[in-house]
């Protein structure tokens, strides 16, 4: 396991703090990032205060985020070390429905 640098809350309505945390090893087909940048929206404050349900704390939000590819898994074809990337809120479409194959959505 990889421990990274984060920004994360420890309580309903708590303030971000700098901490550590524990991400998995790159599997085949994932791309670890090295953020840059991420966007917090209105649905990670509301996630973060536990407007939407319990949350386990500590809780890193951010699920808009730009960077650099650091590392690629073995199966990985589309992106290489050093790549500029980003992923928005929504991620991992389908890729077959009509929408998708139009180029109307992520993938």
């Amino acid at each position: 396991m990889k421990e990274v640098n984060a920004r994360a809350v420890f309580e309903p309505t708590g303030s971000f703090q700098q901490t550590t945390i524990k991400r998995r090893e790159v599997g085949p087909k994932d791309i670890l990032i090295d953020i840059k940048y991420a966007g917090i929206c209105h649905s990670d404050i509301h996630t973060a205060n536990g407007d939407w349900g319990d949350i386990e704390y500590p809780l890193v939000p951010g699920h808009e985020i730009a960077g650099i590819v650091a590392e690629v898994g073995s199966e990985v074809t589309k992106h290489k070390v050093g790549d500029l990337v980003g992923v928005g809120c929504m991620f991992n479409s389908c890729g077959e429905c009509k929408h998708c194959k139009q180029g109307l959505e992520q993938s």
